[in-house]
């Protein structure tokens, strides 16, 4: 579909989803949102400049934000292009979890940088599986986080609770590993998981994971393979400073 229906489409489902109630209005916002995206992603790959790629789960989608650009993918973007040209290009989906990074995002990923790697990649998942209490998530963390380019961002699970915890550990350990780096996003889910709305962003939040994220992206890969214990590139969102809009 051609990203000028693509837009079309999204935009009934935006004006849909403001006069339905409950969660029909939920579905079709979370369906505009990908159509946005996914006319935006045709838009991006016939122009020129830096690339960056997402991977991720609702959240990277945008949702919980008011607008698209709300959303901490488009906050992120925003600041990027201060700086040079940067396209976007999000195979993010909601509800993914870490096996959909795995069978759907990475080979994505892997066919737009056949000819050229991108300049950023950033993974944000692992919220979906600590709510669903997915068995052996961490043997297909340490696949998924194993199979990214040299320098991606991978970004923590911001819940509570051993799982979360547990999650967390293996992220921590295998970034080092692998020569990529961490944004901490804090515990913006709140308590423990319960559901697949474990983590309810709004602006506020998208905001926070904006400013992780954008000090991940200035803060370099390790140049060779460390012990956990030798300390890892590790962003708070706390500590990274507000970007002014």
């Amino acid at each position: 579909m051609r990203a000028s229906l693509r837009r079309v489409k999204a935009g009934g489902e935006r004006f849909l989803g403001g006069v339905l109630p409950g969660a029909t209005a939920r579905r079709l916002r979370t369906r505009a949102y990908a159509d946005d995206w996914a006319a935006a992603n045709l838009d991006a790959q016939q122009s020129c400049g830096p690339l960056w790629i997402v991977l991720g789960d609702a959240a990277s989608q945008g949702i919980g934000a008011t607008t698209r650009e709300a959303g901490y993918v488009g906050l992120v973007h925003e600041m990027l292009r201060r700086r040079d040209a940067w396209r976007v290009v999000n195979l993010s989906r909601a509800g993914a979890g870490v096996a959909d990074v795995l069978a759907r995002q990475l080979p994505e990923l892997a066919t737009l940088t056949a000819d050229e790697p991108a300049a950023l990649v950033t993974c944000v998942i692992g919220a979906e599986d600590v709510a669903r209490r997915t068995p052996g998530l961490d043997i297909t963390l340490r696949s998924m986080i194993a199979a990214l380019p040299r320098g991606a961002i991978v970004a923590t699970v911001p819940l509570r609770g051993p799982a979360a915890e547990a999650a967390n550990a293996v992220i921590r350990e295998e970034v080092v590993r692998h020569g990529l780096r961490v944004a901490d996003l804090g515990l913006t889910g709140g308590g423990p998981a319960r559901g697949r709305e474990a983590v309810r962003l709004n602006d506020v939040g998208h905001a926070t994971w904006s400013r992780a994220i954008m000090a991940a992206v200035d803060n370099p890969p390790p140049n060779q393979e460390v012990t956990p214990a030798e300390g890892i590139p590790v962003v708070t969102a706390g500590e990274a400073e507000p970007t002014a809009r």
